[in-house]
């Protein structure tokens, strides 16, 4: 028999002060981060398989502007940077951490190619 994991429902805005707000908006943003990291290295791994691969699919940036709603340019820069993520271990150590944003992390892999 499993049981149910109950999830608390979120405390009404009004009633949060302004400092609970901001340590839930950067705890929040530091979850998205580390989301964000799992999604890259996994659309990495996704691109090196060819899972993209079908009838009518030209790449792996296509296939993901079409499965997932996002523009073909947002998808292609997205699997520029999944694939970045790759050569750069302690960037990807800091942003799967939550310690460093995607915008960050886009920021980076256009200027270096390793973490030196």
């Amino acid at each position: 028999m499993s049981t149910a994991t109950v999830i608390p429902l979120p405390t009404r805005l009004e009633g949060m002060t302004t400092r609970d707000l901001e340590s839930e908006l950067l705890g929040l943003a530091g979850h998205i981060a580390a989301a964000q990291c799992r999604f890259l290295q996994l659309l990495a791994e996704f691109d090196q398989r060819d899972g993209w691969a079908g009838d009518g699919i030209r790449s792996c940036a296509h296939w993901l502007s079409w499965r997932a709603g996002m523009s073909l340019r947002t998808a292609t820069e997205h699997l520029r940077v999944a694939h970045a993520l790759q050569h750069l271990p302690k960037i990807g150590e800091a942003f799967a951490a939550g310690r460093v944003s995607y915008s960050k992390v886009r920021a980076i892999t256009r200027i270096t190619g390793t973490d030196t």
